[in-house]
Parts: C-alpha cells; sequence; structure tokens
C-alpha cells in the first residue's frame, strides 16, 4: 500500500496518459480535482503534499515518486522544478478563505 494513497488518487486518476487532452493545464486539472472531489479528499491530498515535501527528497526521488504514484505530468518539460510544481500543487489546494459576510 501506498504511503501516499491520496496523492496516488490524485495522480492516477487525474493525471493520467490523456490529462492534456481532457484539461488545457495542469492547473485546469487541478481545478477540476478540487470541483470533483469532496473538501476532505482535498484536505487529505494536501497533508500527503505537506508530508511528501518535508522529506529531503531531491529531484529526481520526486519524479519517481510521482511517477510511481501514476502522475503522467512531468513540470519540467515546462520550465519547472517537481519540488516547485510539487509546492504550487500544495498551494493550490489550500482551502481559499470564505468572503466575509454583508
Amino acid at each position: 500500500m501506498s504511503d501516499y494513497p491520496t496523492l496516488e488518487n490524485l495522480f492516477a486518476a487525474y493525471f493520467h496518459q490523456d490529462w492534456a487532452a481532457e484539461h488545457a493545464t495542469a492547473d485546469a486539472v487541478i481545478d477540476y480535482y478540487r470541483g470533483a472531489e469532496s473538501a476532505d479528499q482535498v484536505e487529505a491530498a494536501r497533508e500527503e503534499l505537506d508530508r511528501l515535501l518535508a522529506q529531503d527528497y531531491d529531484e529526481h526521488a520526486l519524479a519517481q515518486l510521482a511517477r510511481g504514484l501514476g502522475s503522467e505530468y512531468d513540470p519540467t518539460r515546462e520550465g519547472r522544478s517537481w519540488r516547485d510544481w510539487l509546492e504550487s500543487l500544495r498551494q493550490r489546494l489550500t482551502p481559499r478563505p470564505r468572503p466575509a459576510p454583508r
């Protein structure tokens, strides 16, 4: 069993081999994921990213890990590092503040 089961679901189910045919950008995939999954699932993915990023993995290890969890997205093709992409993914999964009532 994976140490990151929620991330495995996110990567394998949303960043599969045809993700680019379904979404214009990797950010669009995350927006879709946020809308399709429960708040608890999104929070669990963010918490797993927190744990993963707290490790001292180098770029090669991060790439291997993401690919092993099912990700077909490669941020290096867009000039980004794996760590940068995973950190931005974590940020995009952070709950957005609700507007104050008027």
